[in-house]
């Protein structure tokens, strides 16, 4: 089974006190990581580790799922620390998810799964109609374990950097029209604007 990873090693100070992935999902009374974690096991994705950094009792304390816990203690030597403590010792593909990140609808995330398994590539990823994106992002494990293998201090120790090194070939970027990201939930009105598109397409 591939594995999926949500990370949550950062500090959301914005957020107040409490995290941006405690928040309530406009429609139904599950919060936000809690979503995540139903969707991603309906999608076939097992098991689910949640990797957590700074301030780790904040979310732990508002996850009602079944989910394996990871703690990065090097959460001070940045986000990729984090990418890797998710990725350690994993036996196959894994889904890397960003705790604030909007999850696809399950087919897709299928869609995502059959692909990467399907041809001989290091990475599948969404693309909006303005062709950014990122997340979710599939890794393959032969790519997984070169990630693992970047030292944490080295100037191109970023996933961005290490994506950009692949071919278009190798990093397969799949259209979605209703992708949507949501960089900044910190303030209440960035949080309800991003309710108001999410309900959109629940």
């Amino acid at each position: 089974m591939d594995a999926a990873i949500i990370l949550a090693g950062g500090r959301s100070r914005r957020s107040g006190r409490q995290h941006k992935a405690c928040r309530r999902v406009p429609g139904d009374g599950r919060n936000w990581v809690d979503r995540q974690v139903d969707i991603l096991r309906q999608a076939g994705f097992a098991p689910v580790y949640l990797v957590t950094g700074y301030r780790p009792r904040r979310i732990l304390a508002c996850l009602h799922r079944r989910a394996m816990k990871r703690h990065n203690f090097r959460a001070r030597r940045g986000p990729f620390s984090t990418l890797q403590m998710g990725l350690h010792k994993l036996s196959g593909s894994a889904l890397v998810v960003q705790v604030d990140t909007t999850l696809p609808p399950v087919p897709w995330l299928r869609r995502l799964r059959r692909i990467a398994h399907a041809r001989n590539i290091a990475a599948v990823s969404p693309i909006d109609r303005w062709c950014s994106g990122g997340h979710p992002l599939m890794v393959s494990q032969g790519w997984l374990q070169s990630l693992c293998a970047v030292p944490v201090d080295a100037a191109d120790a970023r996933l961005d950097r290490q994506l950009g090194y692949l071919s278009a070939a190798e990093h397969i970027r799949l259209p979605w029209n209703h992708f949507l990201r949501y960089s900044r939930l910190n303030t209440r009105r960035e949080w309800c604007s991003a309710r108001r598109k999410l309900r959109s397409i629940l």
